[in-house]
């Protein structure tokens, strides 16, 4: 059995058209290890390569994020804010996407700010995003109301992206779109999983675009 990926995937699942990202690599290729340990025993493994979705966005950034530049840009919105620490792979996915989209973008920062930057930070400036930081008192309370509307005074209007929420929204609409036979061998770990599965599994994993 192998399905392609608009013969199942619903309009819930639309990510608004954002999937036209220059350098996106969708899907993500399926690539067999080469061991001739493996060879010896008779058995395949294909890796899907997620982390060659995007030079910028790899893997689950890409996925999360997309849902939400859609949203953002179909309600008008003009500047994504998120949070992330010193060294987060979100904040720089953030400030990636941002150009190619035409958003502006802003970096809350956990901690307090370090010259110079490191690189994670000096790539995410150089990308066009604004930073701000909070002391980790204050970071922890990031999505109450006091801390989101000073963040408002000084930024304006924007669309938040907390890196929980994108997690949940990927989560959410992954749950809503995947047939139904595939929902016991995406809640399974790979040991408990039917031999059969397992194989539909894989012939599958060249064609769903998560």
């Amino acid at each position: 059995m192998c399905l392609r990926v608009d013969e199942w995937w619903g309009g819930s699942c639309d990510a608004g058209g954002v999937e036209d990202l220059a350098g996106l690599r969708l899907p993500s290729p399926v690539v067999e290890v080469d061991d001739e340990r493996l060879r010896a025993a008779g058995v395949r493994v294909l890796v899907k390569r997620d982390d060659l979705i995007h030079p910028e966005v790899p893997g689950d950034k890409w996925r999360k994020l997309k849902y939400n530049i859609a949203t953002a840009r179909d309600l008008g919105f003009e500047t994504l804010l998120t949070f992330g620490g010193a060294y987060s792979n979100h904040i720089q996915a953030t400030a990636a996407v941002g150009p190619y989209f035409g958003f502006s973008t802003v970096g809350v920062i956990r901690g307090e700010e370090h010259l110079p930057l490191n690189s994670s930070l000096q790539y995410a400036v150089s990308r066009g995003m604004r930073l701000a930081y909070l002391d980790r008192t204050t970071y922890r309370a990031k999505t109450s109301a006091a801390v989101i509307e000073a963040l408002h005074e000084e930024f304006g209007d924007f669309y938040l992206i907390p890196r929980e929420a994108a997690t949940r929204t990927r989560s959410a609409v992954a749950r809503s779109c995947r047939p139904s036979w595939m929902r016991p061998l995406m809640s399974c770990s790979v040991r408990l999983v039917p031999e059969e599965r397992l194989l539909v599994w894989l012939q599958l994993c060249d064609r769903i675009s998560w």
